[in-house]
């Protein structure tokens, strides 16, 4: 048995389409699930449906991107009960047009490097939101770069060269709006932040004023020295410890269900979604 409450579709930019991430899941062992694609809840019914034919309890979610006070972009899973929460739709919808002002920015600053490709061949990549793994895909294809990897490595990662940072809805708002519609924020990959120990615990803090419910302390990147702090400030300010593979598809670096050792506990879903008076949806 396995919990794996991160993990993407061709929703956004996973590979495998909603359905066939569950089948996989089944397969691997995987008894809950959360499908949490960027900024879109577009594959959740799908997933909700193939969840029920093959015994997998599929919790609805999302991945929000978000501003930062320190010019960074964090990345805010939101989890509900609800398939379809009034007014989520909306907010992604809005937050879908700042991220595609962001792939514009992304594109010029590529051009401006020397590596110039068009929008038109990166949307050719993306079936639902694009994101930076559809540029370096496009990079790629154009022969610029030798992969999707080198591509991050060399243009579009976090503080890489074309690297623009998310200039939309500012984290602690997204965590208030995600409450606000009754579901549960959590802060993906914290260690992305990259603001040391003493900086991400005080932003933690600020984050858990405004109704944040847990952060990601179990991913299968994660050193024992790394996951030690973030289990200590989940703790301190009594966020749940929560994680996933981050899977993307089958060339993902992790299988989907890895949330490291040890493993995210089997009641996690439970424990996140009664923080905010939920209840994990039932298989149907």
């Amino acid at each position: 048995m396995a919990v794996d409450l991160h993990c993407h579709s061709t929703a956004s930019d996973g590979t495998l389409s909603p359905a066939s991430v569950v089948a996989l899941a089944a397969e691997q062992g995987v008894t809950t699930l959360a499908l949490t694609d960027h900024d879109t809840i577009d594959g959740v019914a799908e997933a909700v449906h193939a969840g029920a034919d093959h015994g997998v309890r599929v919790i609805p979610g999302v991945e929000i991107s978000t501003g930062t006070p320190f010019g960074r972009t964090m990345h805010l899973i939101a989890l509900f009960a609800d398939p379809d929460p009034p007014g989520l739709t909306r907010a992604l919808t809005q937050n879908r047009a700042r991220r595609d002002e962001r792939i514009d920015l992304i594109l010029a600053r590529l051009a401006a490097l020397g590596p110039e490709i068009s929008r038109e061949r990166v949307d050719a990549h993306a079936t639902g939101t694009v994101a930076r793994p559809h540029i370096a895909a496009a990079l790629v294809e154009a022969g610029h770069c030798s992969s999707v990897q080198d591509a991050m490595d060399r243009y579009l990662g976090d503080h890489r060269p074309a690297d623009v940072p998310h200039r939309g809805l500012d984290g602690a708002a997204a965590v208030r709006l995600v409450r606000e519609l009754g579901g549960a924020p959590i802060v993906a990959h914290p260690g992305t932040l990259r603001l040391g120990n003493t900086g991400l615990e005080a932003y933690m803090q600020s984050l858990a004023t405004v109704g944040l419910v847990g952060i990601e302390v179990h991913r299968p990147e994660h050193l024992p020295g790394q996951r030690d702090v973030m289990r200590r400030i989940a703790r301190r300010f009594g966020l749940v410890a929560s994680g996933g593979s981050d899977f993307h598809g089958p060339e993902s670096r992790f299988r989907l269900g890895d949330t490291g050792e040890p493993a995210l506990p089997d009641d996690a879903a439970d424990v996140v979604l009664s923080a905010v008076g939920k209840r994990v949806p039932s298989l149907e």
